[in-house]
């Protein structure tokens, strides 16, 4: 958080973030974090270039163990579900019903898994990002008695969106989740109302959907997250002077799945029963990566909790569109051959004759021959027989714009000089971030009137841009590029 201005950043997984060069001089930042002590730091104490490391000290943890009375007088702690359930009824009370917005820094992105797409593009260097989209959004919320997703008075502007050209873009990972053969995502069950990928973070936001569907086996928060749960207190930690539980939970497998299961924290204060953050993480079986994950988490303004981050990671499947296969075909009519482009070169011992097959509305023609077309392991001609020259009638046909699609090509077993075979998609592993960093809150502030609100069901990148004055100054902080050291 910048001092005096009061507008903030946060850091990624691993603790990288970045403030504007503008600050250097004047600027202070207080670095807060859970179970931390809150440090702050002149800016024009770092240096400008290369990464500055900040350690944080971690907050010492005196204070007794919240404990309530029974009848004969006896004391106990509270259990785990206990202060569960305690959070969940408080919400109201908790967090804000009056009219509020957040700015914030909002990017969705992927990341492979291992080193497939890597090795699918050939790639020397690794490469940790993909599809790189990102935002400033206000978000207006019309308070937690209002359905976050359908009120009227709930809606998000667009500040500034742009496409991070630095990293790659791959269109064949950016389509919708059809659960079929291009891409898929196993039992990541959210509310089925789709829409922008900012509309599906929204969705995972369980706290705010409180009373509301979000995603398995949180379901409807104030109504199944206790009972689909077994909950224990692992610790007392401290943000700044309050004391917060730290509590664990795994799912019942009896009341949720035995196919999966899931894990997380959740943090509760021991003043008001705030929940301040919560984790939420399911793996299919005994599988080490995480079919989703959820973490979102509230910061205490005032007397009540508001928006701090919130992230979606999920993980799915796709077949590349990066693969060995056919770019394009012709007919030379001079030398009554056909001309096959391949998108890499082909290994000449996979080229026979026997593995070409061209249809000419449907009937087969006869391929005498095929040779590398001057050397080139890419071009390849394709030789038929007279009678099959006549059957497609070419002269007859060439000035019928749909003459090319009457021929068909069907070319197998034929491998590439890695030994990749042609139309063979190799699975890519991935994980699909979505992310929101508030920024600055506004507190008592209404939705104004106006007609550039984000489409929910349209993509981020076709809404509206709305021009914000120029007293606002807010950044992207976009992710850093990680190298294998």
């Amino acid at each position: 958080m910048l001092k005096k201005i009061n507008r903030g950043t946060h850091a990624d997984l691993n603790g990288k973030f970045e403030i504007p060069i503008k600050y250097k001089n004047t600027g202070t930042i207080r670095i807060s974090s859970i179970g931390y002590i809150t440090k702050e730091v002149k800016l024009s104490q770092l240096k400008n270039n290369g990464v500055n490391i900040i350690n944080l000290s971690t907050a010492n943890n005196k204070l007794d163990e919240v404990i309530v009375k029974t009848s004969r007088k006896k004391k106990r702690k509270l259990l785990g579900i206990q202060i569960v359930k305690r959070a969940i009824k408080n919400i109201m009370d908790n967090y804000p019903t009056e009219p509020h917005s957040y700015i914030g820094y909002y990017r969705d992105y992927q990341q492979p898994v291992g080193d497939s797409y890597q090795k699918n593009r050939k790639s020397k260097e690794e490469i940790k990002y993909l599809n790189v989209h990102e935002a400033i959004i206000e978000s207006f919320d019309n308070g937690f008695d209002s359905d976050k997703l359908k009120d009227k008075k709930n809606q998000s502007l667009l500040y500034n969106y742009k496409t991070n050209t630095k990293f790659i873009q791959d269109s064949t990972l950016t389509i919708p989740y059809d659960n079929k053969s291009k891409k898929y995502s196993e039992s990541v069950y959210i509310t089925p109302l789709g829409g922008n990928e900012l509309n599906i973070l929204n969705l995972t936001n369980t706290i705010r959907n409180y009373n509301k569907m979000s995603f398995s086996f949180s379901n409807i928060f104030n109504k199944d997250f206790a009972s689909n749960h077994k909950f224990k207190v692992k610790r007392v930690i401290f943000l700044d002077a309050t004391p917060l539980y730290e509590i664990t939970f795994s799912s019942i497998q009896d009341k949720t799945s035995y196919e999966y299961n899931a894990f997380g924290s959740i943090y509760i204060s021991k003043q008001d029963f705030a929940i301040h953050k919560i984790n939420y993480n399911l793996f299919y079986r005994n599988k080490k990566n995480h079919q989703y994950s959820v973490t979102v988490e509230y910061t205490p303004k005032k007397d009540k909790m508001y928006l701090n981050y919130i992230t979606f990671n999920n993980f799915f499947e796709a077949s590349n569109g990066y693969y060995f296969k056919i770019d394009k075909t012709y007919f030379n009519s001079k030398y009554k051959i056909f001309k096959v482009y391949f998108s890499r070169q082909a290994a000449l011992e996979s080229i026979d004759k026997r593995n070409f097959k061209i249809y000419y509305k449907n009937e087969r023609l006869k391929v005498t021959d095929v040779s590398s077309f001057e050397g080139s392991y890419r071009i390849f001609n394709v030789f038929i027989d007279k009678k099959s020259i006549n059957k497609i009638e070419f002269e007859k046909e060439k000035n019928n714009p749909n003459y090319s699609s009457y021929f068909t090509f069907e070319i197998t077993k034929v491998k590439d000089l890695d030994g990749h075979e042609i139309d063979k998609r190799a699975s890519i592993k991935i994980n699909q971030y979505r992310e929101f960093f508030v920024q600055e809150t506004f507190e008592n502030k209404i939705l104004p009137n106006q007609n550039k609100f984000i489409d929910k069901n349209a993509p981020l990148s076709k809404a509206k841009i709305t021009t914000l004055q120029l007293e606002h100054d807010y950044w992207l902080n976009t992710p850093l590029k990680s190298s294998k050291n």
